[in-house]
């Protein structure tokens, strides 16, 4: 039977593949920052680092998870405080999770960008869609459709929804700040 790499439990159905081996499911969190990285092409060594950087910041922090909206926004309603997890696949490059209190935010507002083109002969109304929150000495970008796609498509309608979402969530925390 497989041990996981990490903690050395015999691991049954759900394991996760790395590059010396497999990782349990409580592992596996650990070190894809709550499931939003892969792990595939990482080795042991390079997990433990990750395992043992991720508790001293455990430590660090205190934030709560009390509500998130997929992997893009976090919030700690006890706290008080926002994470933007910065996701690889939103942010294009690697940063490390940002926590603002919800007293810095001064503004949340979605971004669309719309165009008119010819697609396959026929004009398409195509538009790309990001929120955009305002803090105070920073503003950060959520990307949800990065690229040009066509606005009649379920997919950009989803995301106009989470977007609308997202903007919802975070004046709601903004207010409870202001309480």
């Amino acid at each position: 039977m497989k041990e996981c790499l990490i903690c050395s439990t015999s691991l049954k159905l759900i394991k996760f593949k790395c590059a010396d081996g497999h990782v349990c499911k409580k592992c596996y969190e650990k070190v894809s920052s709550n499931f939003t990285q892969t792990i595939k092409t990482k080795t042991k060594e390079e997990l433990m680092t990750i395992l043992e950087s991720s508790q001293e910041e455990s430590v660090d922090s205190s934030f709560e998870l009390s509500r998130k909206i997929n992997q893009l926004i976090f919030f700690d309603d006890k706290n008080q405080q926002i994470c933007l997890p910065n996701h690889r696949k939103y942010t294009k490059e690697n940063l490390k999770p940002e926590i603002y209190p919800f007293a810095a935010i001064l503004n949340c507002q979605v971004v669309e960008d719309q165009i008119e083109r010819l697609v396959k002969k026929k004009k398409q109304q195509l538009g790309c869609i990001k929120v955009v929150l305002t803090f105070e000495n920073d503003t950060r970008e959520i990307w949800l459709i990065p690229n040009f796609i066509n606005r009649d498509s379920m997919a950009y309608k989803t995301m106009c929804s989470l977007a609308a979402n997202i903007v919802t969530e975070v004046k709601q925390s903004k207010e409870l700040a202001v309480c």
